[in-house]
């Protein structure tokens, strides 16, 4: 699956390109996410992510309700990846539902439109295979990620919130 932009940007399938060509981002945002807000089960192990992160990476591509689309430019050098996987919401009106996940633009590249193409491809995607709503998550001290996502359609409905137990308190 590609897709062309007027931006000049290419969106691939990962499941098509290799899960070794998203997998480089994807060890990026394990060491960045933390940066933007409280982590109350403590900071990576980065050995142990690595390991689950690639698990996790290679079960959506052999799924076919789960893509990972990857935003290329000349040479095909990888400029940013979303992630979706479609889900069922039981007992709702509306049951065909999916999550995004893993959107990540290379930091040289910000601001340029990748993101928003990634999402625009993914919803054009899950609209194809009869999704009627989509969901994401983004942590609520990162006010760059609050202003992308409700620019793009989204709204929050809900709070997770956490606390250590450590007894340190």
């Amino acid at each position: 699956m590609m897709n062309s932009t007027s931006l000049g940007i290419k969106i691939l399938s990962a499941k098509e390109a290799g899960w070794e060509t998203v997998y480089p981002m994807w060890q990026r945002l394990t060491v960045e996410l933390p940066t933007y807000h409280f982590a109350p089960f403590g900071q990576p192990l980065l050995e142990e992510q690595s390991v689950n992160q690639k698990a996790t990476l290679q079960g959506c591509l052999s799924k076919e309700d789960a893509e990972v689309f990857i935003a290329c430019g000349d040479g095909d050098t990888v400029y940013g990846t979303l992630s979706v996987v479609r889900n069922q919401q039981k007992g709702y009106e509306y049951p065909d539902s999916a999550v995004l996940f893993n959107l990540w633009v290379d930091p040289s590249m910000r601001r340029k439109k990748i993101g928003t193409v990634l999402v625009g491809h993914a919803k054009q995607w899950l609209a194809a295979q009869g999704v009627t709503s989509v969901q994401v998550g983004w942590h609520p001290d990162n006010s760059a990620a609050a202003l992308f996502w409700c620019k793009h359609g989204f709204r929050q409905y809900e709070s997770i919130a956490a606390c250590v137990l450590s007894g340190s308190d």
